[in-house]
């Protein structure tokens, strides 16, 4: 049987390993995104010596467009849910071993609170099977703003009657750019920061809670930038009023 260590070791690989996975799926449906902006303005907007051109027509069209992004909003949304449930599943599986090493026969009875717990924390209702309104799962995966600039990108090449070939050259350095820049790749590293490894820890104090366990590991792994709090801290065992007596500490970056 692996030990508590490895299990935590297990925990934050398998954390990282999602955020690594859920970054190339955004880029993917970033990729497609782009795709369809330019299938959509090859086949539907009237050019002129290859010069997108300026006419009411072509200005009216671009509803077209938004309600096109509409569309693909919501894939994107179901997308990315599908991938975030998956992954948590994961660690929830990977807590239920590592606090089985605790009591064993107890936790069993935990995994379901723990799951349903943690997923409502984040903005979802495993009952329903959907994203809680004003939840952080929706901020998350909506992005309301795609696509109006991209929109607006279109209405500014109709008005300067941009050669068709520019349009997408410079659309797909805004859009897609070199991997972690695009548009969408922003939105996500904004909102997503440390998604798993913050869901991994509300699971963690879950199980924690109705095991009446007093004491955590600061766990997690250290980066190039990591704050000197952190450095000070990672893999020792705090008990919780110490962690508590943290909670007003201010910090930068």
């Amino acid at each position: 049987m692996p030990t508590r260590s490895e299990l935590e070791r297990r925990r934050i690989a398998e954390s990282e390993k999602a955020a690594a996975a859920t970054n190339t799926v955004v880029r993917g449906l970033q990729n497609a995104a782009y795709g369809l902006v330019i299938d959509w303005l090859v086949g539907t907007i009237e050019t002129e010596n290859g010069r997108i051109k300026y006419t009411a027509s072509n200005l009216g069209k671009v509803a077209g467009l938004f309600r096109a992004m509409s569309r693909w909003q919501r894939q994107y949304e179901k997308t990315m849910l599908g991938s975030v449930l998956d992954w948590a599943g994961r660690l929830f599986g990977l807590n239920s071993e590592y606090f089985e090493t605790f009591e064993p026969g107890k936790v069993e009875s935990i995994d379901e609170a723990a799951r349903r717990l943690t997923l409502q924390r984040w903005g979802y209702n495993v009952n329903t099977k959907e994203l809680i309104p004003g939840g952080y799962f929706e901020s998350l995966f909506k992005n309301p703003n795609i696509g109006q600039r991209v929109a607006g990108l279109v209405n500014q090449a109709i008005t300067q009657k941009m050669p068709l070939a520019q349009f997408q050259k410079t659309f797909r350095q805004v859009f897609v750019g070199i991997p972690g820049q695009g548009m969408l790749e922003r939105h996500w590293r904004t909102n997503s920061f440390d998604l798993y490894q913050r869901i991994d820890r509300t699971a963690n104090l879950i199980y924690a809670d109705r095991l009446g366990l007093e004491y955590a590991i600061y766990s997690g792994t250290l980066e190039n930038d990591s704050r000197p709090f952190c450095i000070a801290r990672v893999n020792k065992v705090f008990s919780r009023p110490e962690i508590s007596s943290w909670k007003n500490l201010q910090f930068q970056g």
